[in-house]
């Protein structure tokens, strides 16, 4: 482990089973799609239903999910082919004290390395920035301190786990952006959905971010429950 992480880490780490209440309430933010995702989804309809340039911003707002997207796959793909890097509160010998409340097992066996929660809160974040850089600033507010830093005080994450998850969100929207001449025909399908069925646009729509809000928890776990399923019925 580098000396950042280290440094970072331990700093935290000296505040951990000082309070029952502190280490409580930091684990139930840590866990909380209420506090992560509930917070950054209302920016993106605002930034949806923004005026007077509300076309331009809507083009962006499905960019920026577009991005998101991007961001947490890539993560994810690279949490799976790189070589597996425990998370603090599993790594042997590193004395890592655990703070009140948090399972000693949480997610043991999944590598660390990026985060996936940054990079799609950054992610989301650099969006938000280009409709409008204060509510862009507060995004990325959010992302550093109730998304980000929890994780690292509870010990799901290494410092530069979060870094690295935050610079490929940040670079997934700068490269979308760059090039939104050619991504923006992608989304442009979606565009004119939302005009000429908006009743059946905006049920989805609300699905599509309410599912982003939490990392696709529910999808992702309803499309394990049918795998493991259709595994079961096909060995028989």
């Amino acid at each position: 482990m580098n000396g950042f992480d280290t440094a970072v880490l331990g700093f935290f780490n000296q505040f951990a089973q000082r309070s029952w209440a502190v280490d409580s309430l930091i684990m139930t933010i840590s866990d909380s799609d209420a506090l992560k995702g509930y917070l950054s989804l209302p920016l993106i309809w605002w930034a949806w239903f923004r005026g007077p340039h509300r076309e331009d911003h809507r083009q962006t707002v499905l960019l920026t999910i577009l991005a998101a997207f991007a961001a947490m796959a890539v993560a994810r793909a690279l949490q799976l082919v790189l070589p597996y890097r425990a998370r603090p509160v599993h790594t042997a010998g590193l004395d890592f004290t655990l703070p009140y409340t948090m399972p000693a097992d949480f997610l043991a066996g999944w590598s660390s390395f990026p985060s996936d929660h940054a990079s799609l809160f950054f992610a989301l974040a650099a969006g938000l920035w280009l409709v409008s850089p204060l509510v862009g600033a507060f995004a990325f507010l959010h992302a550093a301190v109730i998304v980000s830093i929890p994780r690292i005080y509870v010990g799901l994450h290494f410092p530069t786990d979060i870094l690295s998850g935050a610079c490929l969100g940040v670079t997934a929207m700068a490269v979308i952006w760059k090039w939104r001449s050619v991504f923006v025909k992608l989304v442009e399908p979606a565009l004119a959905w939302s005009k000429s069925i908006p009743h059946l646009f905006y049920p989805a729509f609300f699905i599509l971010t309410s599912e982003l809000a939490h990392l696709f928890k529910d999808s992702r776990w309803l499309a394990e429950s049918l795998w493991h399923m259709a595994k079961l019925s096909l060995a028989r």
